[in-house]
Formats: structure tokens, sequence, C-alpha cells
């Protein structure tokens, strides 16, 4: 069985994406280094990997548009092959109670954590269908069920969103040789992080252990191996138990 060794990490021009992309680059992956706003962040990450002898692309796309998600993979199809690994890690923030979050904002949350994992699974999953071969990663949080805090509703909901998502994608694509799974990172200090404020930094710094975005690279490099073929609809936590420890 042949396949291309070909991968989109969307996000991937700050915080986790980063530390994916680079590490799937370092697996023998071409990469397609997804950003929206991260321009200089993304070509960084594109010049690390060329110097050290990989391929890798810049493509921006706004993923929460499903026109700019279809660019995304056909645009990975034109400039390094078509992608047969998707690791969906584009996310954003607008911390609110479910009184106070406005509509829009809420629609921007679900419209890039849920919806824009959805259109870039949905045009990369065709050319998975015909490799016989592909790996699906959604790129979740504790906030989505194991953890959830007050303030936190649209974001929640996406992530819980993306599990579901996984699961009942690892069930229609059982038998395929495609697997569809989840990460779910602890408290990694990014962007993302930084923008529920201050204070909420401050909480998660003081009762949760901090993760290195290496650990979750490693968790995404080992799901899509060969050693990973057999796990299919998991969600792996990579948080040393999230808070709470004595």
């Amino acid at each position: 069985m042949t396949h291309h060794k070909v991968a989109v990490v969307t996000g991937a021009g700050r915080g986790i994406g980063v530390a994916i992309a680079e590490r799937l680059a370092t697996d023998g992956f071409a990469v397609a280094v997804n950003y929206s706003r991260s321009a200089d962040g993304a070509h960084e990450v594109v010049r690390r990997i060329t110097d050290a002898g990989g391929r890798a692309a810049a493509i921006a796309a706004d993923i929460s548009d499903v026109d700019q998600a279809r660019h995304l993979v056909e645009r990975t199809g034109q400039v390094l092959g078509d992608p047969t690994v998707l690791i969906n890690n584009a996310g954003v923030n607008r911390s609110g109670s479910v009184r106070a979050l406005s509509p829009p904002d809420w629609d921007a949350v679900l419209a890039v954590n849920l919806s824009g994992a959805y259109y870039c699974t949905h045009f990369a999953l065709p050319a998975m269908y015909a490799a016989g071969w592909g790996r699906v990663v959604f790129v979740t949080s504790p906030a989505g069920g194991r953890r959830v805090a007050a303030g936190t509703s649209a974001y929640s909901a996406a992530k819980a969103g993306l599990l579901g998502l996984a699961r009942s994608l690892a069930i229609e694509t059982s038998g395929r040789g495609i697997t569809a799974n989840a990460v779910m990172p602890g408290f990694v200090p990014t962007d993302i992080v930084a923008s529920g404020g201050d204070a909420a930094v401050e909480t998660l710094t003081r009762t949760w252990p901090s993760i290195l975005p290496d650990s979750i690279a490693s968790t995404v490099s080992f799901l899509v191996s060969e050693q990973g073929a057999d796990i299919s609809g998991e969600e792996i936590g990579v948080w040393r138990g999230g808070p709470g420890r004595i």
C-alpha cells in the first residue's frame, strides 16, 4: 500500500500547530502549514522545515469560510500532493457567559473550531478514500466535557462537537484504512489561553500542570503512524490529570 505522505495542519502559524507541523515534517511528511492571520509565523515554520531538508508550504486560508477551506485542500494537492493526513488544530475563543456572549461571538467560535474542522475534513476525505489510507486528528480541550468552566459556552460546545465528529467519522471510515481521533491538550500556554484574560491565565498557571506543545505533537505523531492504525474514535488526553493535584 502506498499513499502520499502529505499532511495539512490548520492553525500552524503559532502555538501547538507549530510543534505539530515540525514534528510531522521530522516524521517524513510534506506539510501544508495553514494560517489565517499568523503569516510571519507560518513562513518561519516553513523555513525551518525546508532548511532541515523537508518539504512544506505556507497556505493562507480562513477555514471558517467553506470556499477557503476547499482552497486549502486543493492548493495542498497542487503544491505538495493530495493530503492523507489532516490535523484540525485551528481554534479561537470568545469568553463570556451564555447571557453575556453575543451571537456574533458565538458564531465566530463555532465557525472556526467546529465548522472549519468539518469543512477541511469533508474536502480532504476523498483523497483518503481513494488511497485507502488516511488519518484525521481533531484537537479538542478539557472544556469539551472533562473540565467545563463558566464563561466558556461557545468554546466548550465547539470542542464537544469535535469529539462527536471524530467518533462519528471513525465509524464511517472503519475498515477503510482511515482513522479519526481527538487529542485533548491540557494547559498549554498559548495565545488562545491568553485571550481569556490575565485572571484566567493566572488561575490556570496556579492550578494546572503546564504541558509542552511538543508533548501534543508526539501524541499526534503516534496517532498518524502505522503504530496508531488500530486506534480510532478515541480522545487521548495529554494533561497529566488536569487540576486538583495533591
